[in-house]
């Protein structure tokens, strides 16, 4: 008997383990989320803009929102397409999504194009996240004194580092899940991006599209000083210390940004509509990449190239919010096209 009962419990493991195997190779679908699956659990779904005005109707638009966050508190939700992807490199820990008027940085993790490819639309659940400031741009992410049961602190600083982003990125994948749930799988399309050219880019660009998708088309590339920065350049760190470089100087090929020897650094390009930079505030646009961007060593365009440039739309300041610049944040080598 006891035989014939170690022969059956054997043969109820394996079928068990059968059973496990069958689903392991032809697992169920993911789920494809609606909108109904939010609002029939009393949910609100809200535009970005809506979500962004949260923020700035207690910090407003000026230096002082500058690493200030705002605690989502509303069980509201946001929905968007994926317009950013980190496959080569260049975007880090961020997802950008564009609702069809305006767009917002989720701040997530690495490999976001895995989960969430260009055109992927996602629906966020705000509640309890962070919406913050950096540099004035806003993003949506953890609070930076995220408690281990996933709780976050009230938002009652007496003081605040204008050069601190004011939240941080969700720290695993499992948390990222409880935030970000995919909807049905879309393309990029025409209406996704807003093309702007010498004619049109001072009536068109304005702050309401940060972290949009922006194809600008006929940039020159200048190869010239402003604001007391000369582009193209490097920026190296030793030690915490930043230094500009300059790729003439250092005798090294003029690139994107700077990667030998594992030594990766950020690369500063200048690209404009104006005849003669004065100001990167309007009309001429630095290109940051990373030295991890697999296109880092790509060769730059010359000194007064055209270009069609397609990028997200950002802003940058000094920790005060001085110094503004308009920077474009490229997700793929192809997006840059010389004329």
């Amino acid at each position: 008997m006891n035989n014939i009962l170690k022969i059956a419990l054997t043969l109820a493991v394996g079928i068990v383990l059968a059973g496990c195997y069958n689903d392991f190779d032809n697992p169920a679908p993911a789920k494809v989320y609606t909108d109904k699956d939010f609002t029939e659990t009393g949910a609100e779904i809200i535009s970005i803009k809506d979500l962004k005005a949260k923020f700035y109707e207690k910090w407003g638009h000026d230096a002082n929102g500058l690493g200030r966050r705002v605690v989502i508190e509303d069980d509201v939700v946001i929905k968007g397409k994926v317009i950013s992807s980190d496959a080569e490199g260049n975007v880090y820990k961020s997802l950008y999504i564009y609702d069809g008027e305006q767009a917002i940085e989720l701040r997530l993790m690495n490999d976001n194009y895995v989960n969430y490819p260009l055109g992927q639309i996602v629906y966020v659940k705000a509640q309890g996240l962070s919406l913050a400031s950096y540099r004035y741009m806003l993003s949506l992410g953890a609070a930076p004194a995220l408690e281990p049961d996933g709780t976050f602190p009230n938002d009652t600083p007496s003081e605040h580092d204008f050069s601190a982003s004011g939240n941080s990125n969700i720290p695993t994948t499992e948390m990222v899940q409880q935030y970000v749930y995919r909807g049905e799988l879309d393309t990029i399309t025409e209406a996704d991006v807003t093309v702007v050219d010498k004619d049109n880019y001072k009536t068109v660009l304005n702050d309401d599209l940060l972290g949009c998708l922006i194809r600008f088309e006929g940039l020159r590339s200048s190869y010239t000083t402003v604001d007391s920065n000369t582009y193209p350049n490097y920026l190296e760190n030793v030690n915490g210390v930043y230094t500009n470089k300059y790729y003439q100087d250092e005798g090294l090929p003029i690139t994107w940004a700077y990667n030998y020897d594992n030594t990766k650094y950020y690369g500063s390009s200048l690209f404009t509509y104006e005849t003669t930079p004065t100001s990167l505030e309007s009309g001429s646009y630095v290109v940051r990449v990373s030295g991890y961007a697999r296109f880092a060593l790509k060769e730059l365009p010359a000194d007064n190239a055209m270009v069609n440039i397609t990028a997200i739309y950002t802003k940058y300041s000094s920790r005060t919010g001085g110094f503004i610049t308009y920077q474009l944040l490229v997700s793929s080598y192809k997006d840059i096209e010389e004329l």
